[in-house]
C-alpha cells in the first residue's frame, strides 16, 4: 500500500483514543495567509498579529504583477479585491499594474476595521521583523523573472534568515538554491508533478534535502514522517483548521501545522 494512503477516518480515530497525549506533542503552528478565518488575509497586519500570539510565523504566497511588482496574493485574479465571487474572479494579477492592484482593499476578516491593500513582498520583508515567513512562489506568468526577483529581493536582506521559500518543483528550487546559497531554506510540495507517483516523488524531494516537506494532512503517513526525519528533513503540514485532525497530525510527528485559525491551535497544544 503506499505510504501515503492514510485516510482522514483513520486520522480522527487515532485523535479520539490518544486525546489526552496530544497535548504533550506540540508542533510549531504556522498562520495560514496570516491566519486567513482570525485576520485579514496576506496583510502585514495579519502577519504581524500571528507572531504576537506565539505562532512560529506565517505562510504566504507571491506573484507578480503586469508592470513586474512581486505582491503579496495567493489567486491568480483579483476577484479578492474586487469583492467578487470565485465563480466570477475578475481580471489576472499579471494583467494589472500594482497601482491599480492596491487601488482596491481586501475584505476585512475579524475585528480588522478594514482598509487594507495588497502589500509587496518587500514591504513585508521590511515591515514584518519578527517570526518566519513562509513564502510559497506562485505558478505565474513570466515566472522565471518572479523567480529572478525573488533571489535579487532576498540576496542581501537581512529577513533571509526568516524565511523559508517554497517552490514548485526541484528546478525552480535548484534555481533558488544556486541564487541565494546555504541561507535559504527550501519548502517544497512532493504532490507537483501529478506524473509522478506521489510515493516515489516524495523520497525524490527528501533526497534533494531541502528543510521542509509541504504535506497536505490528508497525504500525511508515519513512514513519509520517518523518511524525512531520517535525512534531516522538518515536516510541514496543511491546512488544519479542525482539533482532532490537528491532535492526530502532531501524534504523526509533524514539526509545523498551517492553519487558519491559528489562536485556536496554540491554545489547544498549550493545555496540560
Amino acid at each position: 500500500m503506499p505510504m501515503h494512503q492514510r485516510t482522514l477516518s483513520f486520522l480522527l480515530l487515532l485523535s479520539v483514543f490518544v486525546l489526552p497525549v496530544a497535548a504533550q506533542v506540540r508542533p510549531a503552528i504556522i498562520a495560514h495567509r496570516g491566519g486567513a478565518k482570525e485576520s485579514t488575509e496576506n496583510t502585514i497586519e495579519a502577519f504581524q498579529r500571528a507572531t504576537q500570539i506565539g505562532a512560529l510565523g506565517s505562510e504566504t504566497d507571491i506573484r507578480l504583477t503586469k508592470d513586474g511588482e512581486v505582491v503579496i496574493y495567493h489567486d491568480d485574479n483579483v476577484g479578492r479585491v474586487e469583492g467578487l465571487s470565485f465563480a466570477q474572479k475578475g481580471p489576472l494579477v499579471a494583467d494589472v499594474t500594482y497601482q491599480e492592484l492596491k487601488a482596491k482593499t481586501l475584505k476585512p476578516v475579524g475585528d480588522d476595521k478594514g482598509g487594507r491593500q495588497v502589500p509587496t513582498f518587500k514591504a513585508v520583508l521590511d515591515q514584518v521583523t519578527s517570526g518566519l515567513l513562509n513564502v510559497e512562489l506562485k505558478r505565474c506568468p513570466r515566472f522565471d523573472e518572479l523567480v529572478e526577483k525573488t533571489i535579487v529581493i532576498l540576496k542581501n536582506h537581512p529577513a533571509l534568515d526568516r524565511v523559508v521559500l517554497e517552490a514548485p518543483d526541484l528546478v525552480t528550487a535548484q534555481k533558488l538554491r544556486d541564487g541565494l546559497g546555504s541561507k535559504l531554506k527550501l519548502h517544497i510540495n512532493p504532490g507537483y508533478d501529478s506524473s509522478v507517483p506521489y510515493d516515489v516523488a516524495v523520497k525524490k524531494v527528501i533526497e534533494f534535502k531541502p528543510h521542509s516537506l509541504s504535506i497536505s494532512y490528508k497525504k500525511l503517513s508515519w513512514e513519509i514522517v520517518d523518511l524525512a526525519h531520517k535525512a534531516g528533513v522538518e515536516v510541514w503540514v496543511w491546512t488544519v483548521d479542525d482539533p482532532g485532525i490537528a491532535q492526530a497530525v502532531a501524534l504523526l510527528g509533524a514539526d509545523a501545522i498551517k492553519t487558519d485559525k491559528p489562536t485556536m491551535l496554540l491554545e489547544l497544544f498549550r493545555k496540560k
